[in-house]
């Protein structure tokens, strides 16, 4: 005698824990209204905002590599150029706390070209000042003076918030707000209330700031053409509500 295909009742429990398992798989939400116990009379929800904010400072490393054929000459010219630097950053209000010397190096150009690796034939001087830059609107200047002193490298150009802490909290606060309300939806269609918050774990936090520079257009004069643009700060939250 065949069987009929259904399944004894004994096997209920098991059965509804395979189907929310699956369910569990099929994306970033879980909603139990029935489950046996706590751990599945649940919703499990996730929660993301991006909040963008006008950068207030901004930070780049200028400096100046010389080459003569002694160190002494090459030192010596290096560090006109790297002293004109720090001076034309300023002159235009950049506190000597925000200049940081963060590279000084001697090289030897050895004679590769007429295979003489032994021989000498000059040195190179280099020297990298980093810059912070809190008058965010004089960036472009800032940037035209270091080139003008003769600065021959310019790199790293970023803009920032000289308190990041108050988007942060904003964007945290947005993505709660967000996994609630899919909560409340989810709740909602299924004929049940979202409870108490039983779990919160933020899963990412991202903080990315966006820049262009004409770097190109220095050499004309004026001030360089920056467009500082918006940071992003993103947070993204997975959180497990009760089911009332």
């Amino acid at each position: 005698m065949g069987t009929t295909g259904r399944i004894p009742r004994a096997k209920w429990p098991l059965l509804w824990a395979v189907i929310a398992v699956l369910a569990g798989c099929a994306g970033d939400t879980i909603v139990n209204p029935d489950g046996p116990d706590l751990a599945e009379n649940t919703i499990h929800v996730s929660g993301s905002a991006t909040v963008q904010a006008t950068p207030d400072m901004a930070q780049t490393q200028a400096g100046v590599q010389t080459y003569a054929r002694t160190v002494a000459e090459a030192v010596t010219a290096n560090n006109t150029v790297a002293a004109a630097i720090i001076a034309s950053a300023r002159a235009l209000g950049v506190e000597e706390a925000d200049l940081q010397t963060v590279n000084f190096s001697v090289s030897p150009q050895r004679d590769y070209k007429n295979d003489r690796p032994d021989s000498i034939t000059g040195y190179w001087v280099y020297n990298t000042v980093t810059v912070t830059i809190r008058q965010i609107d004089v960036a472009g200047q800032v940037l035209q003076a270091a080139v003008d002193a003769g600065a021959n490298t310019v790199s790293g150009l970023s803009f920032t918030l000289a308190d990041p802490a108050p988007v942060k909290e904003q964007a945290r606060v947005a993505a709660m707000e967000d996994a609630r309300s899919r909560a409340e939806v989810l709740a909602d269609a299924a004929g049940v209330r979202v409870g108490k918050v039983l779990q919160i774990r933020e899963t990412s936090f991202s903080y990315s700031p966006y820049w262009r520079s004409g770097m190109e257009d220095a050499a004309d004069g004026g001030a360089v053409p920056v467009e500082p643009g918006d940071l992003e700060v993103s947070a993204q939250v997975e959180v497990v509500y009760a089911i009332k």
